[in-house]
């Protein structure tokens, strides 16, 4: 099984490409081991891979958390919220558990740390409270021990979140917003990394003035996860 890389909406009309710094884009076949093979196993995923998300209803007291937000983005912890809406939207999505090749935990802790019940100092005892009830009422984590399960930590403080659940920290797919807020608590063979963006009001650079190279990724797609069947060997 193939190392799987999925992407969220949209298409990329500069699929494979770099910026030159001369305004214009090129083709970049080096960031694959074997393009022809990558792209085959692109196709198959996108059209069978399937993410199952616990459902939570909007009248639950803390569904400013678990839900989608209705507005736009903001911040430097906006990628956090991006990506749960990208992915809610997203093809992937499948409302059958028996169907699903990952299952996604939808908290965010920069809404946990900004709620008022919740706070900094309460995160650690709302994820645990939280997978103790999931693991109690549904079945799915207990089939790989949460090796299929994944969450987004994209706030700093999403570094000690899981120290009071060390099966979600040391089993789960951590998505984070840069490996190096906590180098000890990334986990290379199973986390990954989320593209960090951070919405601003001003004019976006002028990236033909660069002499820096670019990789092209446009704002409404993004690299979720390395999906390995060496971490989920029941898929």
């Amino acid at each position: 099984m193939s190392i799987f890389f999925f992407v969220i909406s949209g298409q990329n009309t500069h699929e494979n490409s770099v910026f030159d710094g001369s305004g214009k884009f090129k083709e970049n076949n080096n960031v694959f081991h074997d393009r022809d093979i990558f792209l085959e196993d692109y196709k198959e995923m996108n059209k069978s891979f399937k993410i199952y998300v616990y459902p939570h209803k909007k009248d639950d007291p803390f569904a400013n958390v678990l839900l989608p937000v209705k507005t736009e983005p903001s911040g430097n912890y906006a990628s956090e919220s991006y990506f749960k809406k990208a992915l809610m939207k997203s093809h992937f999505i499948t409302k059958d558990p028996t169907k699903a090749d990952l299952f996604f935990m939808p908290f965010s802790i920069a809404s946990l740390r900004h709620d008022r019940r919740v706070g900094v100092g309460g995160i650690q005892d709302f994820i645990r409270d939280y997978v103790q009830n999931m693991i109690h009422k549904y079945p799915y984590w207990n089939r790989t021990g949460g090796a299929d399960h994944f969450y987004v930590a994209c706030h700093s403080i999403g570094r000690s979140a899981m120290d009071k659940a060390p099966d979600v920290k040391f089993n789960a797919i951590q998505i984070v917003c840069s490996s190096s807020y906590f180098l000890s608590g990334y986990i290379s063979h199973k986390d990954a990394c989320l593209p960090q963006i951070w919405p601003r009001k001003e004019n976006p650079p002028n990236l033909v003035s660069s002499n820096r190279y670019h990789i092209f990724l446009p704002l409404s797609r993004y690299i979720i996860l390395n999906h390995m069947c060496s971490i989920v060997h029941v898929l």
